[in-house]
């Protein structure tokens, strides 16, 4: 347990304890961060924003871990947030996940919230929840 460790992120603040505690239980049982950020198929905002911006968010986790000393691989993917991340966590085979069960607004607090739900309802690996 704890040898890959999936953060999900949307850059919010809660996120970013999530990525912050990952980065701490990865650098204290010697693991890696797999960062995830996924670009939702349905969102109507301009393809290239959304990339960048989880570029970003995911290049901002790389720069903690490695300040922390803990390799991060990072995973930019288009899809349903709700939907693939059981396939994204097995695809990346980790074997447990930190997150956070809040957005950065309202809807996305909803989205993310759900998305949180989803995974602690049907993951059978350790899901810590950051709030």
């Amino acid at each position: 347990m704890f040898k890959n460790i999936m953060v999900p992120s949307d850059g919010s603040q809660d996120s970013e304890k999530a990525e912050d505690a990952a980065i701490e239980i990865a650098k204290n049982f010697n693991s890696k961060i797999t960062a995830v950020f996924v670009i939702d198929d349905k969102m109507i905002y301009p393809y290239e924003v959304l990339e960048d911006e989880g570029n970003e968010i995911l290049g901002k986790i790389s720069e903690k871990g490695k300040k922390a000393g803990v390799e991060v691989v990072e995973q930019l993917i288009t899809g349903d947030p709700l939907r693939d991340m059981k396939t994204i966590a097995k695809k990346a085979n980790v074997d447990s996940v930190v997150i956070s069960p809040h957005g950065r607004n309202k809807l996305e607090k909803f989205v993310f919230g759900s998305v949180a739900d989803r995974i602690i309802k049907t993951f059978d690996i350790p899901v810590i929840l950051i709030k």
